[in-house]
């Protein structure tokens, strides 16, 4: 006995080309990012959430619950085993959800390019903006969050559903 599955749209793509402008500008507005930090590039990622950068003035609001975050974001360097969590955490979250790397190390290995135990994320997780670096200064993680933004309010032009 074969059961059919039944591939539920959403209402978002149903909606007119308007609204939906709305709802990816409300979006880009209020990215939750959830962050696996490690390595070196801990401390430029924290400067670029303290008070002198000020992510949450650009709208970007660490969560604490992969259930409410739309964002995962990599910084450091990232072993198979923290990849296959990772793995499990990226199918918790929401659609729409998006990947960032920050750092040299997340998206080519860097220094550790022959490392048996680290892993490219591109390999694992479709990544959707890399800021490289090694660190990157916050300034470009600053950058990147933008990057994001755009990618965001660009997901209603690609094909969102049909035209109404």
């Amino acid at each position: 006995m074969t059961e059919e599955r039944v591939e539920f749209e959403g209402i978002y793509n149903k909606l007119p080309r308007p609204i939906r402008r709305i709802f990816s500008w409300g979006r880009s507005f209020s990215i939750w990012p959830v962050h696996l930090v490690t390595g070196c590039c801990s401390p430029e990622f924290m400067q670029a959430a303290g008070p002198r950068y000020d992510m949450e003035r650009w709208g970007v609001l660490p969560m604490a619950s992969i259930r409410q975050s739309d964002a995962l974001f990599f910084v450091g360097n990232v072993a198979r085993k923290m990849m296959k969590r990772a793995l499990r955490l990226y199918q918790q979250m929401p659609e729409p959800r998006y990947v960032v790397d920050i750092g040299i190390c997340t998206i080519s290995k860097g220094p550790f390019y022959d490392s048996y135990s680290l892993v490219r994320v591109a390999d694992y997780l479709p990544v959707d903006v890399m800021i490289s670096g090694c660190p990157p200064k916050p300034e470009a993680i600053l950058y990147g969050t933008m990057l994001l933004r755009k990618k965001i309010l660009g997901d209603v032009d690609e094909g969102a559903g049909k035209e109404t």
